[in-house]
């Protein structure tokens, strides 16, 4: 059995670089947002992000290495990001940022799919970007089956502290999500979203 997944019934079990039963690899299946597998290829992506976490955490805000391995860390990111710690993410190699970006401390964002964030984007403390999701179906969330969609935050946005944003879900141009709001929906160009789910309050 595969130290960093299941053996389950009807699958084969994965190897590096192994394919599942209709040829497609389990990280392939990740980012087309179907079920799939935590294995040994993806175990060594997370691995290796979290390493790299620990030291971009250790570094001061603003800081050349940090900044350095940031921007190696990520897809892309462009001029003028501030990000503090203590930031997390699974992959790191998912996320796309532009620029002008501010991210604030205790941020997450589970990159299990693609996130990209726009140009002066602001991101409050404790805010969860989350495109990873599990089965409804508890028989395939016991085996540990996984589920994720894209999630994109346009231009000038500004997600409030302890906010969350779902699966598959647009923030619109110059949106405000308020604090604590849990966001399932896409949310509209100019205008600010509030509550659990998170509903159109009023019009920029």
């Amino acid at each position: 059995m595969a130290q960093w997944g299941l053996r389950i019934a009807g699958t084969r079990d994965t190897r590096w670089g192994d394919k599942t039963m209709d040829g497609r690899s389990n990280y392939e299946k990740m980012l087309a947002g179907e079920e799939y597998l935590f294995d040994d290829e993806l175990a060594p992506m997370a691995i290796a992000c979290s390493k790299t976490l620990m030291a971009i955490n250790a570094l001061p805000p603003r800081d050349p290495e940090r900044q350095e391995l940031l921007r190696g860390l990520f897809a892309s990111m462009g001029e003028g990001v501030v990000i503090k710690s203590n930031f997390n993410c699974d992959y790191g190699r998912h996320i796309s940022i532009g620029n002008n970006v501010f991210i604030n401390y205790n941020v997450t964002i589970l990159d299990t799919n693609y996130v990209t964030i726009g140009d002066d984007v602001f991101i409050a403390p404790g805010a969860v970007i989350s495109p990873a999701t599990h089965p409804v179906d508890p028989e395939r969330r016991a085996a540990r089956y996984y589920q994720s969609s894209p999630v994109i935050i346009r231009d000038r946005a500004w997600i409030g502290a302890n906010a969350t944003v779902l699966p598959g879900v647009t923030i619109g141009r110059n949106a405000i999500v308020a604090a604590g709001a849990v966001v399932a929906k896409d949310v509209p160009d100019n205008c600010i979203v509030a509550g659990v789910p998170a509903k159109v309050i009023k019009a920029i």
